[in-house]
């Protein structure tokens, strides 16, 4: 069942993956942290991805719209209306949230292909809006200069900032999806019709998790901003839109740690085809595509397979 951790070989992965994770700023190079810093964000964007896919059926083509709109909350706020760095991460995802909760409105009320076109249309109308507002988003350049004075400046500083920042979503988005709220958005997933004559309100779970969703995702793009010190319009552009998609789809959906492992997955390909060649998005495409036909159900449920073998 989606979200349903098996009691060994789940649970023992995350254990695994955290101890390496506490062992990495002292173990690895400042370039193998800052990889290891966007392995973080992007696995906070991707288990917030399937929040709406894995557990409410809902495929969001735009969904890297939330992820953007935290990045640019952070470095608006912060570089052209001069606030601390601290009120400006704090207030980046409720920005997110908030158009979450206005784009959700009316995307809710769509259903399948539809509802991901819709929010693939939002996201184009956020895309243009940002790349041609020179004044305050930087227009195609984005934004530069996002630092933090002090410890947290420094590659270790920022690793411990984003572990302590990841973990502690992570855990809430999995009570979430424990939660009755999880159990009725994952029953209306399965049956919206019988969820309705049970008495959930679907509508108004639909929407709730959309802006749930949308809230980490600009967690997540914030995290991602602050690691590279920028934000960049392409965040947003049509391409964008694929990449939680594919580490969901990767990892696997029908576990909470599935998005997680994808996003890894995605991360070190990206930074290794990068390192060799200039058509790596090419060689990258070709491999993901070969993992998800060997594993369709993403790497998750081999590897739980063979924890239980």
């Amino acid at each position: 069942r989606p979200g349903t951790l098996q009691p060994r070989s789940a649970f023992a992965l995350a254990v695994v993956l955290g101890l390496v994770l506490v062992a990495v700023p002292a173990a690895a190079s400042e370039f193998w942290i800052f990889v290891t810093i966007q392995i973080m964000a992007f696995s906070l964007y991707a288990v917030a991805f399937n929040l709406l896919l894995g557990y409410g059926g809902m495929l969001a083509f735009g969904f890297a719209t939330f992820f953007g709109l935290g990045a640019y909350a952070l470095g608006i706020l912060r570089l052209k209306l001069g606030i601390g760095m601290l009120p400006s991460m704090l207030a980046a995802p409720f920005i997110a949230a908030a158009f979450g909760a206005l784009i959700g409105y009316f995307c809710i009320r769509l259903s399948g292909i539809y509802f991901g076109m819709l929010t693939f249309a939002f996201q184009m109308l956020a895309y243009a809006i940002f790349v041609k507002s020179y004044e305050f988003a930087g227009g195609d350049d984005g934004l530069h200069g996002l630092t933090i004075a002090g410890p947290l400046g420094t590659p270790r500083g920022l690793y411990a900032l984003t572990f302590v920042t990841v973990l502690a979503g992570l855990l809430l988005m999995h009570r979430i999806v424990l939660s009755p709220f999880g159990l009725a958005l994952r029953a209306q997933r399965s049956n919206e019709r019988k969820s309705l004559a049970s008495g959930i309100p679907v509508r108004r779970h639909k929407w709730m998790a959309f802006v749930l969703a949308a809230f980490f995702a600009g967690l997540a793009g914030a995290l991602s901003g602050l690691a590279n010190q920028s934000v960049f319009p392409d965040w947003l552009d049509w391409r964008a839109s694929a990449v939680p998609i594919i580490m969901t789809i990767l990892g696997g959906m029908n576990r909470f740690i599935g998005p997680v492992l994808g996003a890894a997955i995605y991360v070190l390909l990206q930074t290794v085809m990068t390192g060799y060649t200039e058509y790596w998005s090419i060689l990258m495409g070709v491999l993901i595509l070969a993992l998800v036909m060997l594993m369709p159900s993403g790497v998750v449920s081999v590897l739980e397979r063979r924890g239980h073998g």
